[in-house]
């Protein structure tokens, strides 16, 4: 080696250990740099430091004449034991699959089912409108499905409610005011409460035990007659003859009936029945006064006898008489048309009139 190189290798080592000097006198490396170590080199220790960088300096001069002969390394040609190692690393891979464990899901509770009951395959017959037979084949047939309407309703075939046992009537009528002469001959009922029509009200209860040939039971009744006037005076002044007194009287007529009645009924949803009735009254008066004194008590008895027409609400709409049965227990609403005649015995107190009333009939 010439001279001129020696010293000129001399020189770099001599850069290079004060290079390395002062690196290592310079201030620690900071936070967020981290020196990334490879798990294939090892760092060389401190002392050799200097050793190593002398000798790539010298490689490198090597390197540059012309006498040096260069290797080339091939990067991708594998070594045979490089390549044994990737099939073993292979071979496991495939042996043992990674199989990704499922988290398990909580047992559900065990129910009972019950048992499914089957409903008979029953054929029903029924007549069309042109007289032909149709056939419904349907499991609810036999629990008495008649028809599905577009909308999906179910329209079951009810039976008819058995026919009822009692029956209750509320009446209002109009009766001609009664004949009453008072004690002293002077004064009547039309000259204290006026000569026209009175107001009746009456609620009559029946009892049906008969059902056989239409429909024959007891009739119970009671009612009420109310009508207020002024007192006249016993002997009148000749100058004013229809002077009236100040005291107010309130008259009040409570008729009490027990009789029979037979219903001219044949049909389960009849539309129009007539029926007749009959039988003994009792007619309880009181007249009381304003101004303290005993009322006046008396009555009359009677017989009664009466004729009317039933006109059934509950015929004219299938729904509304479904409803009235299921909800209420009104098997029959009618529309009640009457007149009555009345006769009573007492010649004083006389109550004979014909009565015209109008009301409601409920059967349950």
């Amino acid at each position: 080696m010439k001279s001129w190189h020696k010293h000129f290798v001399v020189l770099l080592a001599v850069l290079a250990f004060h290079a390395a000097k002062a690196q290592e006198e310079s201030a620690p490396q900071e936070p967020p740099f981290v020196q990334e170590e490879s798990e294939f080199e090892t760092p060389p220790p401190a002392d050799d430091l200097f050793t190593s960088e002398a000798e790539s300096v010298e490689n490198e001069i090597q390197s540059a004449s012309p006498e040096s002969k260069k290797e080339t390394v091939n990067l991708n040609e594998q070594s045979p034991g490089e390549s044994k190692a990737e099939e073993d690393l292979l071979f496991e891979e495939e042996a043992s699959p990674v199989v990704e464990e499922k988290p398990s899901a909580p047992a559900e509770p065990a129910y009972e089912v019950a048992p499914v009951q089957k409903t008979p395959n029953v054929e029903v017959v029924r007549r069309s409108k042109s007289g032909g037979v149709e056939y419904i084949q349907h499991p609810q047939a036999a629990k008495g499905l008649m028809t599905i309407t577009k909308d999906g309703a179910y329209i079951y075939r009810v039976k008819p409610a058995a026919g009822s046992k009692e029956s209750g009537t509320f009446r209002v009528g109009m009766m001609d005011p009664p004949k009453i002469q008072s004690a002293d001959g002077v004064t009547d009922f039309s000259s204290m409460y006026g000569n026209s029509s009175q107001p009746l009200f009456m609620f009559d209860y029946e009892w049906k035990p008969f059902n056989s040939f239409g429909s024959l039971g007891l009739q119970g009744g009671i009612g009420v007659m109310y009508a207020t006037g002024q007192g006249r005076f016993i002997i009148p002044d000749p100058q004013f003859p229809d002077q009236q007194a100040k005291e107010e009287y309130t008259f009040l007529a409570i008729p009490i009936s027990l009789g029979g009645i037979y219903r001219l009924e044949w049909g389960h949803r009849q539309w129009v029945a007539p029926y007749i009735s009959a039988g003994g009254t009792y007619i309880g008066i009181a007249e009381i006064r304003d101004d303290g004194k005993s009322p006046s008590l008396v009555g009359t008895p009677g017989v009664y006898g009466a004729g009317g027409l039933l006109f059934n609400v509950s015929a004219m709409s299938r729904d509304t008489a479904f409803t009235l049965s299921s909800e209420y227990g009104i098997k029959n609403l009618w529309i009640s048309l009457e007149y009555r005649q009345l006769q009573t015995f007492t010649d004083d107190v006389d109550f004979s009139s014909g009565i015209v009333a109008a009301g409601v009939t409920v059967d349950y």
